[in-house]
């Protein structure tokens, strides 16, 4: 596993007693190394109060290969230690500020919001920008909010360095699925490749007949088939299966964008519910050559491992303030309604290959999606609800209630020209994204 490097450093300096910082460097370093999932914590025995002990921290922070520091306010510390830190390691640096103990009348013991704000300031004008934390192990707001850094550290590092493939394009006329490849990589971290449609068409016509009529016979025992689903298709569903999985794999494509339509339909060959049973293996693949929403979809499954649902927004209601959110069918296994029916069938639209037909399950989602306004990201989120379901139309199906009233998320969206695709996950990760919003300079789009 590729684990986040968290150091972690407790100050003090100058004449501050020494008892409280020894205490909260223990106490603070338990509740890190038993808290923080998915981060390594590079841990002192001792308090650093010293230019000599600083160095040291520095030298054996940047030999463990930390990706941030978390400084943690003993007492009051001046402005040499986070700066020194900052300058040298050249690492993000989250300052954390215990509230002031109860002294009963007698001098100050920690001092330590003074510190931060002070060291804050001192820090921002040199170019810096850290995150700061108010509050100690008795505050689960702080403690909340040290967790949501990590994760959404955690969740960068995990893009930074990924690869997006690109299978083919984008479909006729979807300008909005058009992106700037420059910017993804200077804001996100993350390359991106493509693999021609032909190759994966080539492919499919070299994938062994052992392994098509294996995979034939999985879906046959595994879902409840259409009578449209006919023997082309569930042959092509196996063969494009097998292909992506594999080029997948070949390429090293952590997630991927693929161009859904005309072609694939006109080999008999389009791929929603292939794109269904692939995310549930971790195989996660935008439709319609979306990149901006593979965005979204990468970031989510980096903070939670659970597949997304790429979809369009397709009513409203405004009595009950529910969103209803569909697509043609790609909604993973994992995240239909088991006690509706279920179908693998023909495509709804094109009818030229596979999708599921399904409600989706209930439970806390988040739906978001990365917008290219004039060159710079905006973070399209909202988090809801979703909540029983019947389906009206073929594909898959949600409606979602959401605190905002539904018009004006919709008008909210027209006024902000966010495109009409989004990514959803069945988890509440709107305080992470919108720290990994924040620490990528992105602004939030409020509704």
């Amino acid at each position: 596993m590729n684990y986040l490097k968290v150091g972690f450093i407790t100050t003090v300096s100058g004449r501050w007693p020494r008892q409280l910082p020894i205490e909260r460097n223990k106490t603070h370093t338990a509740w890190l190394q038993e808290n923080a999932e998915g981060a390594k914590i590079i841990a002192f025995d001792h308090v650093i109060d010293s230019r000599d002990r600083i160095q040291k921290a520095i030298t054996r922070l940047r030999a463990e290969g930390a990706d941030l520091v978390i400084m943690l306010y003993g007492a009051f510390t001046g402005d040499d230690v986070s700066t020194r830190i900052a300058q040298e390691l050249k690492m993000p640096l989250i300052l954390w500020a215990p509230r002031e103990p109860d002294v009963h009348g007698d001098r100050l013991l920690s001092n330590a919001l003074v510190a931060m704000t002070m060291n804050s300031a001192s820090l921002r004008r040199l170019g810096y920008h850290p995150q700061t934390v108010y509050g100690g192990l008795e505050s689960e707001t702080a403690k909340k909010e040290i967790l949501i850094c990590i994760r959404a550290y955690a969740a960068i590092k995990t893009l930074h360095g990924s690869t997006l493939g690109l299978f083919g394009y984008r479909p006729t006329a979807f300008y909005n699925s058009a992106f700037d490849e420059g910017l993804i990589r200077r804001t996100f971290g993350i390359s991106i490749e493509e693999t021609d449609l032909k190759v994966v068409f080539d492919r499919m016509q070299q994938t062994e007949p052992e392994a098509v009529a294996q995979d034939m016979a999985h879906i046959q025992d595994s879902y409840c088939l259409g009578d449209d689903f006919i023997e082309e298709y569930r042959i092509n569903h196996s063969r494009l299966y097998l292909t992506l999985k594999q080029l997948m794999q070949e390429q090293n494509y952590a997630y991927a964008a693929i161009k859904c339509w005309p072609e694939m339909g006109n080999l008999n060959s389009v791929p929603c519910a292939v794109l269904g049973r692939l995310a549930d293996e971790g195989y996660s693949i935008a439709c319609e050559g979306d990149v901006d929403v593979a965005l979204s979809m990468s970031v989510q499954n980096a903070l939670t491992g659970k597949p997304n649902f790429v979809t369009d927004l397709i009513d409203l209601n405004d009595e009950e303030n529910y969103l209803t959110f569909w697509h043609c069918g790609n909604a993973a296994p994992s995240l239909h309604h088991r006690q509706c029916d279920v179908k693998l069938c023909d495509h709804p639209l094109y009818n030229k290959g596979s999708a599921f037909r399904a409600v989706l399950k209930e439970g806390p989602v988040t739906v978001s999606r990365f917008c290219n306004m004039g060159g710079k990201y905006k973070l399209f989120l909202i988090k809801g609800t979703a909540i029983p379901t019947q389906m009206y139309t073929p594909g898959c199906m949600v409606n979602i209630k959401v605190d905002v009233p539904v018009r004006d998320v919709v008008n909210g969206i027209i006024q902000e020209a966010v495109p009409h695709h989004y990514s959803i996950v069945w988890a509440d990760v709107e305080d992470e994204m919108r720290m990994i919003a924040s620490i990528l300079g992105i602004e939030v789009i409020e509704l």
